[in-house]
């Protein structure tokens, strides 16, 4: 096998594997449950080395919340696409969530309604 994993510490190593040799592609994604229930793992704490391995690591591991909910290793330009799109969809929801929550505490401010607690 060459993945290149042999820089990350065991546990990173261990999981990068795992999804390199069983979970390549959007049809075999596994869910965050049962990846961390594999490593006996709680699931924010998956997430956290899930994120370390594609931000710092530039390890290709999407995530779709459709279809084939899960977590997969990228293996081919649909992967890709796929977990691209779903990244594309939660900034666009956040940025809106944002833009939602900037105008309202503006509102509450020109209006003296905002309340500190």
């Amino acid at each position: 096998m060459n993945n290149n994993f042999n820089i990350l510490d065991p546990l990173e190593n261990d999981i990068a594997e795992y999804l390199f040799d069983y979970h390549k592609g959007i049809e075999q994604a596994i869910t965050n449950s049962r990846l961390a229930d594999r490593f006996q793992l709680n699931e924010r704490t998956l997430r956290l080395i899930i994120t370390k391995l594609i931000v710092k690591d530039l390890i290709p591991i999407g995530s779709c919340s459709t279809n084939h909910s899960g977590i997969f290793y990228i293996s081919d330009d649909t992967d890709f696409k796929i977990a691209s799109d779903e990244l594309m969809s939660r900034i666009r929801k956040l940025s809106k969530r944002h833009k939602s929550l900037r105008i309202g505490y503006y509102k509450r401010i020109e209006n003296k309604q905002l309340v500190l607690i």
